[in-house]
């Protein structure tokens, strides 16, 4: 389902200042969800990708924010093995509103020593928040023009999944056949493939 963030390790302000404490605090991002499911030959996936796409960890931010923040973002990175073997990426990040029950659950991680009035207090003094989400793709091959187009579609397609609470709002490996199975074309030739009506995270 919707609304889930990563409450594990994160850094907060040790002393209020101005302000929410909750918009001062920094999450830790994770993997929430993963296709394939399963390892493939001779590819290792690499969890600290969440790293790479929340590089500086995950901030809450209120809804003027994530208003002037509205187009996503698309990125790319390399990942490095210790073989010295290379996973290229690129992700795309966008804000989601909170729903309140996740909003009480950061603000009973984030504020564990406070009673319930002062956890109210924070709660009001929040407001509606909302979170960084992403969606990422990795390849062996360092095709970052067509990472970043998929993601883009991906976002897209995303979008017009209905209600975001619903299972068809998620991206699903079914839905994601097309893009996880079409092989690479040969060097310098080319490929196709149904872009926008099989192609899901």
């Amino acid at each position: 389902g919707r609304g889930r963030l990563a409450l594990s390790r994160r850094s907060r302000p040790e002393e209020r200042t101005e302000g929410s404490f909750l918009l001062q605090a920094r999450f830790e991002p994770s993997v929430l969800r993963r296709l394939p499911l399963e390892e493939r030959p001779g590819v290792r996936f690499a969890p600290e990708v969440a790293m790479f796409c929340f590089p500086h960890g995950v901030r809450l931010v209120n809804a003027s924010v994530a208003a002037a923040n509205a187009i996503p973002k698309v990125t790319s990175f390399v990942l490095t093995a210790s073989d010295k073997s290379r996973m290229y990426g690129a992700c795309i990040v966008w804000y989601e509103p909170l729903p309140d029950g996740v909003v009480q659950a950061c603000v009973d991680e984030v504020m564990p020593e406070c009673d319930g009035v002062e956890r109210a207090a924070e709660r009001a003094l929040a407001g509606e928040l909302h979170a960084p989400e992403a969606i990422c793709l990795l390849s062996s091959a360092p095709i970052f023009e067509a990472l970043n187009s998929c993601c883009r579609q991906l976002f897209r397609m995303r979008l017009s999944g209905g209600d975001p609470a619903s299972t068809e709002y998620m991206l699903t490996e079914a839905s994601l056949c097309p893009l996880l199975t079409t092989p690479l074309p040969d060097y310098g030739g080319g490929g196709g493939g149904p872009p926008g009506d099989g192609v899901h995270r």
